[in-house]
């Protein structure tokens, strides 16, 4: 196994603590109730390392109310850093797959983690195919049937998703009605409808391909491109910013008459 960057590393647990943060809400203080929820939103060995690293986090010293802080968070990320990781990497040269079997379980969960999130745009565009391979997009009162999801990845380099950035990855003309984004939305709600419309086997593959593209991307969204009157077959985005920059996800198509 190849080495891997104490950073990305380090990446991950900063990822998991940013997770037990946002769970907390406005008031800033994260509940075991608030812990749980947020876990049961996640899948795989990132669900994994955020549970322990809670518990991890409450062993610090929080343990007493099970309600944690972001100062305790912070606290307990230095402390990661310094004794899961950088004790590890006896040469300085980034973490060796010996020296990554001799980690606890949760330094090791931080790694298998780290791994996953630093795969290229491409490689996860294609794994977001695979995990929507019996999936049917038919969203958005689309008359087309059986309407597959296909990987989509383009090798830029964005700090954000936008309107502009997007048409720029594409390289679409805003002037020109058919190059022109008809519509921005929510992921999150795409994803809680497209789990709805499947049979509760398929539901399940749903959650997890959202589960997967929510982890891994940023400023995840879906596009659909050419506006109203430029023809009946429109091209649907459902991307985000992956850990390269480059523009990643899925796409697939809708029919309006």
């Amino acid at each position: 196994m190849s080495r891997i960057a104490k950073s990305h590393v380090n990446a991950a647990f900063e990822w998991a603590a940013d997770q037990i943060s946002e769970a907390g809400g406005r008031d800033g203080v994260t509940s075991r109730a608030e812990i749980r929820r947020k876990i049961g939103e996640l899948t795989g060995p990132e669900r994994d390392l955020v549970d322990f690293f809670y518990r991890f986090i409450l062993r610090q010293g929080a343990g007493a109310s099970e309600r944690v802080t972001r100062s305790d968070i912070d606290a307990a990320l230095a402390t990661a850093r310094a004794e899961l990781v950088a004790a590890f990497d006896t040469d300085n040269n980034g973490l060796s797959g010996d020296e990554v079997a001799a980690m606890p379980l949760l330094g090791r969960l931080a790694v298998k983690v780290a791994r996953r999130r630093s795969r290229s745009g491409e490689e996860l565009a294609a794994n977001f195919e695979a995990l929507g391979f019996s999936l049917v997009f038919e969203d958005y009162s689309t008359e087309l049937h059986n309407e597959r999801f296909l990987s989509f990845h383009a090798p830029v380099n964005l700090g954000e998703l936008t309107a502009q950035s997007f048409r720029e990855a594409l390289g679409l003309h805003g002037d020109d009605p058919a190059q022109a984004i008809a519509r921005i939305d929510d992921a999150g709600a795409f994803f809680a409808r497209l789990a709805e419309a499947h049979t509760p086997g398929q539901t399940a593959q749903a959650v997890t391909l959202a589960q997967a593209m929510q982890s891994s991307l940023a400023d995840l969204k879906v596009f659909i491109v050419g506006q109203d009157g430029t023809g009946p077959i429109h091209a649907v985005y459902v991307v985000g910013l992956a850990p390269d920059g480059s523009l990643t996800g899925l796409r697939t198509r809708v029919q309006w008459s």
